[in-house]
């Protein structure tokens, strides 16, 4: 994981990026009101003088109501806003400089028109692996000093009063978060997370993160980031709720629900009906129930690779942790939250994520063959607890994998099941009475459409190999899944498929459509 200050190609701009800075941009907000001031006293000895009239005097009350405005904070400088949403294209035809290599696909430049920095995001090539800056790449986020941001910021002032100032004209939602230590954050500690909605229909959302810790005040040289909008879900919407830890041996697990905001709830459970004793018969029963709250994903130079911190953990009934009591028969240990130990930073991998960027311990808790995948397939993820070695596992619901395809001929039929653990499963049926007269282990990644030779699923080795060959049909939905299948007997090209419908022997072809479950 890159660290603060460290293997950033920007040398100038390093320091300015990465750690909160004071006076490294511009004219702070104090300043221009100094000047004001000054220029308002100016013209009050002119008039004074005689020498003027009623111009003067207008200038006079125009500074005074600047002055006034100045004492409280206003609103996102349209300078700023006017980023939101652009391209480096954009940025290029306002006269902008080229901008650099930051870090991770980001990409970092001087604002033309703000003393501040501008960061895009490079467009990433898988042909390539690796991300390039085009006219196209989108607008991530403005770098400075907050006076820089926002009119009035001219004093130091506590957390509370800077938010109280920016209520006048927005709606503020914020909180103080914990950096991950990567410069994928705004501070290397605490910072102030604010979102904000403009009261004003014409005005615009924005999404702000100060470098302050919660006991540190804000002052117009805090370093901050700025970005467009409100937070969106994020990637915690993209992943399914349930996971579960488990090595798919023994009656253990740990399995967690996450919500779209990063807080989950959870159970470990772990049952031994074989350790008995006096008083509990019915065996040894440890659990543990908690729930807690991660800190948003942040991406990592890996693609679909993000990082997040355990913000908060709270175990049920903590003060028995550690103890036993017995209940209905059955010892009942209480246990810390398996899955959770040095729990500090987690890993998610993402469809997509090669194998090989997983270490050997994550990979060892997966239900994925690396035989067949060389990459996490889509609809799986993967939550990893770095400090424990830990993989959680969850695919979503409208992922392909578990759902049962079938091609019928008369009382015969062939039932396709999509399977990540050791293979997918081709088997046919002359009837539903009889057990398979052949089944295969098909080594099928999800993507892959070129013929792949397939063993025997079970059953005496006989020597049968088989080619088989899966595409998505041309009418197959997300609601009810359709495959064209094609088999071919390599090991005996007379192979007898004329009970399912094929008139070649040798081959059999069909399209199969999704079981759906009857409902009562």
């Amino acid at each position: 994981m890159r660290k603060w200050g460290k293997g950033l190609l920007l040398t100038g701009i390093l320091t300015v990026s990465i750690v909160a800075l004071t006076g490294c941009f511009g004219r702070p907000a104090a300043m221009e009101a100094e000047a004001d001031t000054e220029q308002a006293a100016e013209i009050d000895g002119v008039v004074a003088s005689g020498e003027e009239g009623e111009a003067q005097e207008e200038n006079k009350k125009q500074m005074t109501e600047k002055q006034e405005n100045a004492s409280g904070l206003g609103t996102l400088r349209a300078e700023a806003a006017a980023y939101f949403g652009t391209t480096y294209g954009d940025h290029l035809k306002k006269g902008g400089d080229e901008a650099e290599f930051l870090h991770g696909g980001r990409y970092i430049a001087k604002c033309p028109d703000l003393d501040a920095y501008v960061v895009y995001v490079g467009e990433w090539h898988e042909d390539t692996a690796e991300h390039t800056l085009e006219d196209s790449s989108e607008f991530l986020r403005l770098e400075g000093n907050l006076a820089v941001f926002f009119e009035g910021m001219e004093k130091e002032l506590e957390a509370d009063e800077f938010l109280k100032g920016l209520e006048e004209n927005y709606t503020v939602m914020s909180e103080y978060r914990e950096s991950a230590q990567t410069a994928y954050y705004v501070s290397a500690t605490d910072y102030l997370h604010i979102e904000l909605t403009s009261e004003e229909k014409t005005g615009r959302d924005a999404v702000i993160e100060i470098a302050c810790g919660k006991n540190e005040k804000i002052s117009p040289d805090s370093y901050c980031w700025v970005m467009g909008g409100t937070e969106s879900d994020g990637i915690f919407s993209e992943l399914p709720s349930d996971f579960v830890f488990s090595s798919g041996a023994g009656g253990w697990s740990t399995d967690i629900e996450v919500a779209d905001d990063g807080t989950f709830t959870g159970s470990y459970h772990d049952s031994d009906m074989g350790s008995t004793g006096e008083g509990y018969p019915n065996g040894t029963v440890y659990l543990c129930n908690f729930s807690g709250k991660f800190s948003d994903p942040e991406p990592t130079e890996k693609p679909y690779v993000y990082s997040m911190k355990l913000l908060e953990m709270q175990i049920e009934n903590k003060d028995k942790t550690g103890t036993q009591e017995i209940e209905d028969e059955t010892l009942f240990v209480y246990s810390d939250p398996y899955g959770f130990d040095q729990a500090d930073e987690f890993l998610i991998y993402m469809p997509g994520t090669p194998m090989s960027d997983m270490s050997e311990t994550c990979r060892s808790w997966l239900p994925l063959s690396e035989s067949i995948f060389a990459e996490i397939p889509d609809g799986f993820y993967v939550i990893y607890n770095i400090g424990g070695e830990e993989a959680f596992t969850g695919q979503n619901d409208g992922s392909i994998w578990y759902r049962d395809c079938r091609a019928e001929n008369g009382k015969a039929y062939v039932n396709f099941s999509p399977s990540y653990y050791m293979g997918s499963y081709l088997s046919f049926f002359t009837d539903a009475d009889s057990p398979a007269s052949l089944s295969l282990t098909v080594p099928w990644d999800g993507k892959n459409r070129e013929p792949m030779e397939c063993e025997k699923a079970w059953g005496e080795d006989d020597g049968t190999r088989v080619k088989v060959t899966v595409e998505e049909a041309e009418d197959s939905t997300p609601e009810v899944l359709k495959y064209a299948i094609t088999v071919e007997c390599i090991s005996d090209s007379q192979f007898d498929f004329s009970a399912w419908g094929s008139s070649e022997p040798g081959k059999f072809k069909a399209v199969f459509t999704e079981q759906k479950a009857q409902e009562d």
